[in-house]
């Protein structure tokens, strides 16, 4: 009887609760660098700091970004997201013996629209009252 209520308990907790390291990340630097992402200076309010979560896969990839706490910017919030889904790559979390597991990653990035934008190549350059949007 025992043996089965244990069972039942690895069957319904989280696999990041069962993780003892936390994932680690690879390169974060890179995440954010050269984001090609161009924010209305009226639309992003200046930029704004967001505290997210991020569930990592065994194989060191993200699954899923949680907003912990708002920038205020919904278009910064998921723009975030988005960028680190796509680039954020990690060394998983492990569980007791070592094997990776699913594991969960907490950070803050604060993004801040420069005061004048940076003088983008003639062929690139923003349309109207655009800038880059950068990671302070």
């Amino acid at each position: 009887m025992v043996r089965s209520a244990l069972a039942l308990l690895a069957l319904v907790t989280p696999a990041a609760a069962l993780a003892q390291t936390a994932p680690e990340p690879l390169a974060p630097e890179a995440w954010l660098k050269d984001s090609g992402w161009v924010c209305d200076w009226h639309a992003c309010d200046g930029g704004g700091t967001v505290r997210l979560a991020l569930t990592v896969t065994p194989q060191g990839r993200v699954k899923a970004c949680e907003i912990i706490e708002s920038s205020g910017n919904v278009r910064i919030d998921e723009n975030t997201c988005a960028m680190l889904t796509r680039r954020a790559r990690f060394t998983p979390a492990k569980d007791k013996r070592g094997r990776p597991v699913e594991g969960r990653w907490e950070s803050r990035i604060h993004w801040k629209v420069p005061d004048e934008p940076p003088a983008p190549p003639p062929a690139a350059a923003p349309q109207g009252d655009q800038a880059p949007l950068r990671p302070a």
